[in-house]
C-alpha cells in the first residue's frame, strides 16, 4: 500500500437524513460518515454549512442507521433538532446562534430533557414522558455557534 492509498478518502455516507421544512432559507441534514455523526444546517440560498454539531464518534459501535435518525424544526422554524433511537440528541438554535448536545456514547445515553430547549418541538411532551434520565443524567452541553471568517 502506498503513501498515497492512505490519505485517499471514502466519500460514500453511511447515514443522511434531512428536513427541508423549516424556514425558506435553511435546511437541516445529519449525516454519519461511517466515523463520526454530524448534524448541520444550510444556508440554501448561499449553498454553504453555517451551523453545524458533533452528535457521536465512533459510528462501527454504535450502528446508527438511516431508520433509527429523524430531523425535525420547532414549531417557529428556529430551531432544529436530530432524534436518534427515539431521543433529541442535538439542537441548532439558530435565533440564539447556539447548540446544544448530550454526546450519544451508547443507546442508554439520555436524550435532552431541558424543557428550554425542548420548547417548541412537536416531540417534547413523548421525550419528557418516555426518555426520563434515572440514574442520573449525562452532561448536557451548549455553545455558541462560532461565525466563519470571511
Amino acid at each position: 500500500m502506498s503513501d498515497n492509498q492512505d490519505e485517499v478518502k471514502n466519500d460514500d455516507v453511511k447515514v443522511f437524513v434531512g428536513d427541508s421544512s423549516g424556514p425558506d432559507e435553511y435546511t437541516c441534514f445529519f449525516e454519519d460518515d461511517g466515523e463520526t455523526g454530524y448534524f448541520y444546517v444550510s444556508d440554501r440560498k448561499k449553498e454553504e454549512i453555517v451551523q453545524h454539531l458533533q452528535i457521536y464518534t465512533n459510528s462501527a459501535k454504535l450502528g446508527v442507521d438511516e431508520k433509527d435518525v429523524e430531523v425535525a424544526w420547532s414549531r417557529d422554524g428556529k430551531k432544529c433538532g436530530v432524534w436518534i433511537w427515539g431521543g433529541l440528541r442535538g439542537i441548532i438554535d439558530l435565533a440564539n446562534k447556539r447548540e446544544g448536545r448530550v454526546f450519544l456514547e451508547n443507546r442508554n445515553t439520555p436524550p435532552i430533557d431541558d424543557p428550554e430547549w425542548l420548547n417548541g418541538f412537536e416531540y417534547t411532551s413523548r421525550l419528557s414522558e418516555s426518555c426520563c434520565c434515572k440514574g442520573g443524567s449525562l452532561p448536557f452541553r451548549t455553545r455558541r455557534a462560532r461565525r466563519k471568517s470571511p
